[in-house]
């Protein structure tokens, strides 16, 4: 848990108060805590597990995880689908959030075309678990991303010019 007002006040409370508060807004809203360094099995992910299973042991209105999955190449951890699959069985939806799979600079056909893999991969993860509700890619083309990851970059689906990389066809056929 990150250092804020709200920890410092509440510790971890102001979570359970946030999902039940807008629950009462819109009870057939489908609510998900998002957040980022969760993707694989980790401290990070295990603490986000035990905090779901918390508050869903408590009755708190919690329908899913959020995964942020933003990747460098070569790095999509090796417990992706497991950890997808763990908070499915906790009776969870779970969500790629933020996809994108950066390369170190400068780009090349072998880096391009495990990027492609890459996308296949995380794409295949989330399919291969029932509850895993889609994949959201983070920005469509290299010209307008946001990453600031120095030395790494181009890791949306479309080059600056708006033509399709190699991973647009790697994510198409496992849609298919």
């Amino acid at each position: 848990m990150q250092d804020s007002i709200f920890s410092r006040t509440f510790n971890s409370s102001f979570i359970e108060e946030a999902f039940r508060t807008a629950h009462a807004a819109d009870p057939n809203a489908k609510l998900y805590i998002n957040d980022y360094n969760v993707e694989a099995v980790n401290t990070k992910s295990d603490a986000l597990y035990a905090l779901v299973k918390e508050l869903k042991g408590k009755g708190v209105p919690v329908h899913g995880v959020g995964l942020q999955a933003h990747f460098r190449e070569n790095e999509i951890p090796s417990t992706y689908q497991d950890n997808i699959r763990r908070f499915s069985d906790l009776g969870l939806d779970v969500a790629i959030t933020e996809l994108q799979v950066r390369y170190q600079l400068p780009g090349s056909a072998d880096k391009i075309a495990k990027q492609a893999q890459d996308y296949s991969h995380a794409f295949s993860a989330c399919m291969n678990v029932d509850r895993c509700v889609g994949v959201t890619v983070w920005g469509f083309t290299d010209k307008y991303s946001w990453l600031i990851d120095k030395g790494y970059g181009e890791q949306q689906l479309w080059t600056q010019d708006y033509k399709p990389k190699p991973a647009v066809d790697a994510v198409d056929k496992v849609l298919k």
